[in-house]
C-alpha cells in the first residue's frame, strides 16, 4: 500500500488530483486542507481539516506516509504586497513540513512552485533558469527553493521535486483568476476590465492535462529536482477576450491602469515532461473555455 498525503486538497489542483488518485488501486490518499479559502466545489467527506503547520512527524508516522504532494499556499500575487504574513506562512509551512517529512522517513516530497520565481525573461523558461522574483509571493517561493537545496545537502534518502506550475486553468478554479473571472462577468453581461494594454501573456494548461502529467510524475521512478508544468504556448489577455467574443455572449470591455510589477509573459520550456512523461496538451484554450462556460452556466 502506497500512502500519499496531499496538502491543499480542497483547492483547485489538489481536489482534482485527489479524485484522480483515488481511482488507483493499492493507494491510500490523505487529503489535508484548513479550508481558509472557501472551496469552489464541496470537498470529499474524508477531507482532514488541518493546517499544514500541524502536520507533525507523529501524524506522518502514524499514517505511514511515504509520499507528500505539498500544494497548499497563500498564492495571490497581487495581495501579497500588503499581506506579507501570507508569504511568511508559505515559507514556514514548507520548512515545517519538510522537516517533519525527513524525520518521518517520507520517501518522496513534491513541492508546488510557481513560474513567478523566474520573473520576466524573453525566452522559454527552463527549470534551471535563474530566479528573479517580482512579488513577496514569488520571494517566498524562491526562498523555499533554496530551502529545498539545503535539505538535499543535508540528506539523500528523501527525494524532493519542485513542480513549477505555469497557469493551470479549468472549471472549479478560483474566480479571482483571469479566465474564470472574465467568463463569469461575460455570461452575466457584466463589463470586463483589462489591465494595461492586455498584451500580458501566460502559458495556459487545462486542468485535465495537468492532472494527467502529475499522476505520471508521482508514479514514475524518475527523479528530477524541478519540473515545469506548462504547455509551451502563450495567450494574452486580449486573446482570451477575443475567444470569449466568439461564444455568443455579450459584454463590454474597458481598459484600466496596469498592475504594478506585472510580468509581461511566462512561457514554459516543457521538453522535460514531453520527453520523460509523454506530456501531451489535449485540450486547447478554446475548448477549455467552452468547458468553463458550461460549468458556470450550470453551477453559478
Amino acid at each position: 500500500m502506497k500512502n500519499i498525503l496531499i496538502t491543499g486538497a480542497a483547492g483547485f489542483i489538489g481536489h482534482q488530483l485527489w479524485v484522480e488518485l483515488k481511482k488507483k488501486k493499492g493507494l491510500k490518499i490523505y487529503g489535508i486542507d484548513d479550508l481558509s479559502s472557501k472551496p469552489v466545489i464541496k470537498p470529499p467527506k474524508d477531507l482532514i481539516v488541518k493546517s499544514v503547520s500541524n502536520l507533525n512527524t507523529s501524524f506522518l508516522k502514524k499514517n505511514n506516509i511515504d509520499t507528500i504532494v505539498h500544494l497548499a499556499a497563500r498564492k495571490n500575487v497581487d495581495t501579497s504586497f500588503y499581506k506579507l504574513n501570507d508569504s511568511v506562512e508559505n515559507y514556514k509551512n514548507a520548512f515545517s513540513l519538510l522537516n517533519s517529512a525527513y524525520e518521518a522517513n517520507v520517501k518522496n516530497f513534491y513541492n508546488a512552485s510557481s513560474c513567478e520565481i523566474f520573473g520576466y525573461k524573453k525566452k522559454f523558461l527552463k527549470e534551471n533558469d535563474s530566479y528573479n522574483p517580482y512579488s513577496p509571493y514569488a520571494v517566498s517561493k524562491v526562498a523555499i527553493e533554496y530551502l529545498i537545496d539545503t535539505f538535499l545537502m543535508r540528506q539523500k534518502k528523501m527525494k524532493i521535486c519542485s513542480l513549477i506550475f505555469f497557469n493551470t486553468y479549468g472549471p472549479t478554479e478560483r474566480a479571482d483568476a483571469v479566465i474564470p473571472k472574465f467568463i463569469k462577468h461575460a455570461i452575466k453581461n457584466k463589463k470586463i476590465y483589462i489591465e494595461g494594454r492586455g498584451d500580458q501573456a501566460r502559458d495556459f494548461t487545462f486542468i485535465d492535462d495537468t492532472i494527467n502529467v502529475l499522476t505520471k510524475i508521482i508514479f514514475s521512478s524518475k527523479n528530477f529536482r524541478k519540473i515545469n508544468i506548462g504547455s509551451k504556448k502563450t495567450y494574452s489577455v486580449n486573446d482570451i477576450v477575443s475567444l470569449l467574443k466568439k461564444k455568443n455572449i455579450s459584454f463590454d470591455v474597458e481598459k484600466k491602469k496596469s498592475r504594478p510589477n506585472e510580468i509581461k509573459t511566462f512561457c514554459a520550456d516543457n521538453s522535460l515532461i514531453k520527453k520523460n512523461y509523454n506530456f501531451e496538451k489535449k485540450i486547447n484554450l478554446n475548448n477549455g473555455i467552452d468547458k468553463i462556460i458550461d460549468f458556470y452556466k450550470k453551477n453559478d
